[in-house]
């Protein structure tokens, strides 16, 4: 037995099969149909669709013998693709190269072989269909043309199915894009509406009660509605950026963040809700204290996360950001003396199911979304969340992140 040379172009003929992502499949009709016509047009008992593998030639179909595949030195088939046409033998005893070859010279017996090229568009050899005999013989021209129409309807099959691949992928980048598009303007609309209650509210005040409010109290009503606004459009405007730069993908860019920084923006966005509500917001960090993220997100996180502490925390109630670090992790917390959440609740935030939407102490309203969000975020930037919550005692949410880059 001689062992077949490998191609030339070996290692791009291996990537280029593998691109077709055809190995390893299971039993696909169109493939059993052509080894079968194969078989019955070259009055042959075997026909087989052999994919040569870096080690194996691996039987995409085959007719007259189980599907499976042999060790490439013993297929013939790794002969076959350095032919650029048919390889045929027609009495495999007489030839050096087979004559002891155990796979033919056991309980199979193979004699006689033709192998028509299974050519890519790029010109690679990526396997054969061919047709095996028991005993040597011959095959004719009509046959030979026949196994060559058949050899390239399978590489139009292997063709149109790389393409349906294709397509499928980039149908679901679609998909992925148009989520990321849909799940942006949920962030948005999130994320704006706790300033503008804020806003709103106090509009409302002046409107109605301006002539009860002294001067000090127009100007305080004023300033709050200032801030928030300048705060609120702020975060817009980073939104927007944000939207412009990733063309709607949602893909995280991190960098070194002053925590101090990211919590003076939450509490000037949620001052005048807090104000509203008659609740004490409450902050305690180092202003050296960095953490490695993505600050829009981050932004994005505390703030639903402070947003829905508000909400769900009664007059008079109170609302804790803090941050330090422990080893190479920055540990963020924010808690409250709301009413709490239901261990339903928090199974459904770990189980990653969004979180039903709840009216919170003064009916407002929400879409669920942002916890969803933030567990997603804090994940994003190789974080952690944990949640403590006792019902109308108060939640603590404890984010983990890193306190600098993360090699991987």
């Amino acid at each position: 037995m001689i062992e077949a040379e490998l191609p030339i172009n070996e290692v791009e003929r291996i990537q280029v099969l593998r691109e077709y992502g055809i190995l390893d499949t299971g039993e696909e009709a169109c493939f059993d149909d052509l080894v079968k016509l194969a078989a019955k047009i070259c009055d042959a008992p075997i026909s087989i669709i052999s994919l040569l593998d870096q080690d194996r030639s691996w039987f995409k179909s085959s007719f007259g013998l189980p599907r499976g595949e042999v060790d490439r030195k013993f297929s013939i088939c790794s002969h076959a693709i350095l032919q650029p046409e048919v390889f045929i033998v027609e009495d495999t005893a007489l030839d050096e190269r087979f004559a002891d070859n155990p796979i033919f010279s056991g309980d199979l017996k193979v004699r006689f072989y033709a192998g028509a090229p299974l050519t890519s568009s790029s010109g690679h050899h990526l396997g054969t269909l061919c047709v095996l005999d028991t005993k040597a013989r011959t095959i004719s021209d009509e046959q030979l043309d026949a196994l060559r129409i058949l050899a390239h309807q399978v590489m139009a099959h292997l063709e149109l199915r790389k393409s349906h691949q294709a397509l499928e992928m980039n149908n679901e980048k679609l998909r992925e894009i148009n989520a990321s598009k849909d799940k942006f303007f949920s962030i948005i609309a999130h994320d704006l509406r706790a300033p503008f209650h804020g806003i709103l509210g106090f509009s409302e005040v002046l409107e109605t009660e301006i002539e009860e409010l002294d001067e000090k109290g127009i100007r305080d009503i004023a300033g709050y509605l200032r801030s928030t606004a300048h705060a609120t459009f702020r975060l817009l405007e980073n939104l927007l950026q944000w939207a412009m730069s990733e063309g709607g993908a949602l893909v995280h860019h991190p960098q070194e963040v002053r925590v101090e920084q990211v919590f003076q923006t939450i509490f000037e966005i949620l001052g005048a809700m807090a104000q509203k509500k008659n609740i004490m917001l409450h902050s305690d960090v180092c202003p050296e204290l960095h953490c490695f993220v993505d600050i829009n997100m981050m932004t994005s996180v505390l703030q639903n996360l402070c947003s829905n502490a508000l909400k769900f925390t009664r007059s008079g109630g109170h609302v804790y950001l803090s941050a330090h670090r422990s080893g190479c992790e920055v540990f963020i917390t924010v808690r409250d003396t709301g009413i709490g959440m239901t261990k339903e609740q928090i199974d459904d935030f770990f189980s990653r199911q969004q979180p039903r939407s709840l009216k919170g102490t003064d009916g407002e309203k929400g879409t669920g979304l942002g916890l969803l969000l933030c567990r997603q975020f804090v994940e994003k930037n190789n974080g952690k969340m944990l949640i403590e919550s006792k019902i109308d005692e108060g939640t603590t949410f404890t984010i983990t992140l890193p306190s600098s880059i993360m090699l991987s």
